[in-house]
């Protein structure tokens, strides 16, 4: 991942959305971010100045990635142990992480005890059951969401909905083709994972794509299919 997350695509579009999706949540001075699950802290690395930057991971070699990257503030933890004080946070990130759990709203109810009044929580999950395939099985995911279903999840949380969308709409079609026709048809023998290096031109048309659907979903518009959705939510006051 550390070799990985800063040119190929899907790490790249990930820090693109989220900062289109969190738009000028992201410009408040002193802002304190935790990225629940940051794994090696491209996420966080990325996010520019102005942030506190936090993250957790359950992996000691990824934090020490982390601080490679300058992102100091991490804790080496299980998502369901979460080792901050209550309202600690202006946002809090949980990108692909809620469909590893099942039991979401445990998982929830300790996240938004860490966000502040009036706080954040953006979530992106896997979308579409039909799409499950070895590679959710390889990364030990339970299950893939519609977004009615993300709602619904979120809302019995007590979180209020303020944007939800479908996201990765480049990455959807290959995955159809592949996960929904070839795989099932035992036409595809590729990788356990779908995650692997492209060449240079595949890679940087895939990161312009994904430029486009930032630029889309920062001006305000809902996508209705892709191969993510993901949710603003914010904590009541």
């Amino acid at each position: 991942m550390r070799r990985l997350e800063d040119r190929h695509w899907w790490f790249v579009g990930k820090r693109l959305l989220v900062a289109a999706l969190l738009g000028d949540v992201l410009a408040r001075p002193g802002l304190r971010l935790l990225d629940v699950g940051c794994g090696t802290g491209g996420v966080l690395a990325g996010l520019g100045d102005g942030i506190r930057p936090f993250g957790v991971d359950r992996s000691p070699l990824a934090l020490a990635h982390c601080r490679e990257r300058g992102v100091l503030g991490v804790a080496c933890a299980g998502a369901g142990a979460l080792p901050f004080a209550p309202a600690s946070f202006d946002v809090v990130l949980l990108l692909d992480v809620l469909e590893h759990f099942a039991d979401e709203q445990r998982l929830l109810a300790d996240v938004r005890a860490l966000v502040r009044s009036g706080g954040r929580v953006l979530v992106s999950v896997p979308a579409f059951q039909f799409l499950w395939s070895e590679h959710d099985e390889v990364l030990q995911h339970v299950r893939r969401y519609r977004a009615g279903a993300l709602r619904r999840v979120l809302e019995a949380a007590r979180f209020t909905i303020e944007r939800l969308t479908y996201t990765n709409v480049a990455a959807f079609p290959p995955a159809l083709v592949v996960r929904g026709v070839l795989q099932r048809l035992g036409l595809w023998a590729g990788g356990r994972t779908d995650f692997r290096e492209h060449g240079a031109l595949v890679n940087g048309t895939l990161v312009g794509a994904y430029r486009l659907e930032a630029e889309a979903l920062a001006r305000g518009l809902r996508i209705p299919v892709g191969l993510s959705v993901a949710a603003v939510a914010r904590v009541a006051a």
